[in-house]
């Protein structure tokens, strides 16, 4: 388990202790045999304090963060923890939360993807992989379509390449169809938002491997 997790010192009383019902425990074990997720926060993704746990749910239940300082703005990344008190080191469940002048949450349309990356596959295919953490947000989205240029340079938004459905907290991915030119420009758009997320550009490599060299082995 976790250092920060163990709290028999305050027999599960203290701050960070209360918000994970180590009471239940008196501190000296971990209570959620189902495993959990933590809430931590900070002023810029550098400043997240990650001993300090703002909030702590089940892994199935959402965050609902509320009021702020006026005209602030707070990072948020969330944390797995399983059921030994293990908890993952990432951060890329993150969100930028902002504050109006009364203080007031202001509601974004759809988080941005994250961590977008692509690797060429099967000869000349491109595996398009993202991740996608929904925290507080105001639309529920349904899918990701993911838009491509043909390699001409202008990325058609009319017509989408394909479409992933959205399932949950995750990494997604998508696999194109063999392509012809040389390089590609992606974009990977939530569904019920107007932002263009998680461009990406994309060479591929068809130089042939140098010959093999092959080495014989002789057993004495």
């Amino acid at each position: 388990m976790e250092t920060k997790f163990f709290d028999s010192l305050h027999n599960g009383d203290s701050a960070n202790g209360v918000k994970l019902c180590m009471g239940i425990t008196d501190g000296d074990f971990w209570s959620r045999s189902a495993g959990g997720q933590v809430l931590y926060k900070g002023q810029a993704i550098g400043e997240v304090d990650f001993e300090t746990i703002e909030d702590a749910t089940n892994v199935d239940e959402k965050f609902q963060i509320t009021g702020g300082g006026a005209s602030s703005r707070t990072y948020y990344i969330v944390r797995r923890v399983n059921c030994c008190g293990d908890e993952e080191k990432t951060i890329n469940a993150v969100i930028r939360v902002e504050f109006d002048s009364l203080g007031n949450l202001i509601e974004q349309g759809c988080n941005k993807i994250i961590n977008v990356s692509a690797e060429q596959v099967d000869g000349d295919k491109i595996k398009l992989r993202w991740f996608y953490h929904v925290i507080n947000q105001a639309q529920k989205i349904e899918k990701f379509n993911i838009y491509s240029d043909n390699g001409i340079g202008t990325i058609d938004y009319q017509t989408p390449i394909g479409s992933v459905e959205y399932t949950g907290r995750k990494f997604y991915q998508f696999i194109t169809t063999a392509l012809a030119e040389s390089h590609y420009r992606f974009c990977i758009r939530v569904v019920t938002n107007n932002n263009l997320n998680g461009e990406v550009r994309v060479w591929l490599n068809r130089q042939s491997p140098e010959g093999i060299g092959v080495i014989i082995c002789q057993t004495i």
